[in-house]
């Protein structure tokens, strides 16, 4: 117990450093009710306890509206399959009821708010067959004229952004009728596959995420290739679908990831591990001073890139399911004994 409160205390002052102000504090709940709760699928009566939970694994929020996606039948005793919505104040809305035949594993909200985008397992939704869909941000109703559906198995991951793009991530082959694997841009309105946007990548793709100004792409999963290039388990891409020159060193098959707003990317990986890796420039502008007169053998020196973008980069790891941005300078961490990596073509070192 006093482990796991010291390493709380040291989460704290983590994050402390991170903000260089004031620590933003969460607020009391203004809930004056229970907050709408996902109830057990199967109770066994005689053992008195629930032997099938009802499980979230999707949340996106429109407006207060939060939508929830995952495996489940019932909400605060209201009939849910797989998809509700709870309103501000914590109860169910009653008027928002999509339902599925499977698990939803990926929601996303539309850059306008008017629609939800539905995925995962799932062979219909709404009594139609689809494994991706779009639904009314109001009632849950399918869009009209969004038909846009994956050929087989799971979308995995769902990404939109503010100028009408949605990403879809997973185990699929084929993407509204064309041979795009995994990975896929559509149309938010209409559901139309971008042709040009195919980085192929080799494994299933789980996690996708967006820096603010949408002109990166972040995912992750159990790939090992992007569009052609060795990417274990994460790869950065521009919207267009070329992997950028950001190759992480270390990691894993990655299930979760973000992007800060400093541009630091965290993912997690099935192994138990958080991983953070700080973006710089794959142009970066290089750096090193002159070469010392001294009688014993010259090392080699470290280049310092100076502008920030993508490049080759190593991680911070932490070891608990969570870490905290130290700090947003434009260079890469790596915990000890990991060796530092090959510098970014044209930023060797010199001297």
């Amino acid at each position: 117990m006093r482990r796991r409160l010291r390493g709380m205390c040291i989460a704290v002052v983590v994050l402390a450093t991170t903000a260089l102000a004031a620590v933003a504090q969460a607020s009391p709940s203004s809930t004056t009710t229970s907050t709408a709760k996902v109830d057990c699928v199967v109770y066994d009566d005689a053992a008195a306890r629930c032997t099938v939970v009802g499980v979230v694994y999707a949340i996106t929020q429109i407006g207060d509206t939060t939508y929830l996606g995952g495996s489940f039948a019932a909400v605060n005793g209201a009939p849910r399959a797989n998809l509700a919505a709870v309103r501000a104040d914590g109860s169910l809305d009653p008027t928002w009821t999509p339902a599925t035949d499977g698990i939803v594993y990926a929601l996303a909200a539309s850059a306008d708010g008017s629609k939800v985008y539905v995925g995962g397992t799932f062979a219909t939704i709404n009594g139609q067959p689809r494994r991706l869909a779009a639904v009314t941000a109001d009632t849950g109703a399918l869009v009209t004229g969004w038909s846009t559906t994956t050929s087989n198995n799971t979308v995995r991951a769902l990404a939109a952004d503010r100028t009408g793009r949605l990403y879809v991530g997973g185990s699929f082959s084929r993407v509204g009728g064309r041979a795009i694997a995994r990975l896929a841009a559509l149309d938010q309105t209409t559901g139309a596959v971008d042709p040009a946007f195919a980085p192929q990548p080799n494994n299933t793709v789980r996690a996708l995420g967006l820096t603010d100004d949408g002109s990166r792409l972040y995912a992750g999963g159990s790939f090992s290739v992007m569009g052609g290039q060795s990417r274990p388990g994460a790869a950065e891409l521009t919207p267009a679908g070329a992997t950028t020159a950001f190759a992480p060193t270390e990691g894993g098959v990655a299930i979760s990831l973000d992007v800060s707003p400093t541009g630091r990317l965290f993912f997690g990986t099935t192994n138990n591990r958080t991983w953070a890796y700080d973006r710089r420039s794959a142009a970066c502008r290089c750096t090193a001073s002159a070469p010392r007169e001294t009688s014993r053998p010259s090392r080699p020196r470290r280049t310092r890139c100076t502008s920030a973008d993508t490049s080759p980069a190593s991680p911070r790891r932490s070891s608990t399911a969570s870490t905290s941005a130290r700090s947003s300078r434009p260079t890469a961490h790596r915990p000890r004994g990991i060796p530092a990596p090959t510098a970014p073509t044209g930023c060797g070192p010199s001297g």
